[in-house]
């Protein structure tokens, strides 16, 4: 049992997840991007096209977030936005060959920043926190 606050797993895990993604975000940012735009850019890749309700739901960002990154990200030319055939209230979203050559750019970035992040650790313990994560995370 932890005998203080800074040895708790919660603390523990709270700095390590706060230390990465301050790093990745810093990372995204030299990169002229944001990891809201990373995050839908790459629910994107390898997909035809999705609806923006779906996009927000895959890259679990919040409805007024997802509006918000197509936005910025269609005004860059970096995804394209449509009305849905099928169903008039819907919108689609897909990357623009640009935003898939962005993406491709950023996933680098991002694969560094995951190096940085935990560069410290094995590649195998690298799988068995990833793995331990998901059992304690929703």
């Amino acid at each position: 049992m932890p005998t203080s606050w800074s040895e708790l797993e919660t603390t523990v895990l709270t700095r390590a997840a706060a230390h990465a993604q301050s790093l990745l975000t810093r990372r995204l940012t030299d990169a002229g991007s944001s990891p809201f735009q990373y995050r839908v850019l790459a629910v994107l890749a390898g997909v035809e096209h999705r609806t923006q309700a779906d996009l927000g739901r895959a890259a679990d960002l919040d409805r007024s977030d997802v509006t918000a990154t197509v936005r910025t990200l269609e005004a860059a030319g970096l995804v394209t936005r449509r009305p849905d055939p099928d169903h008039a209230r819907r919108v689609l979203v897909a990357l623009s060959p640009a935003g898939a050559a962005a993406f491709a750019e950023l996933a680098i970035v991002v694969h560094e920043a995951q190096g940085e992040a935990f560069g410290a650790l094995s590649r195998d313990d690298r799988v068995r926190l990833a793995d331990l994560l998901r059992r304690v995370g929703p």
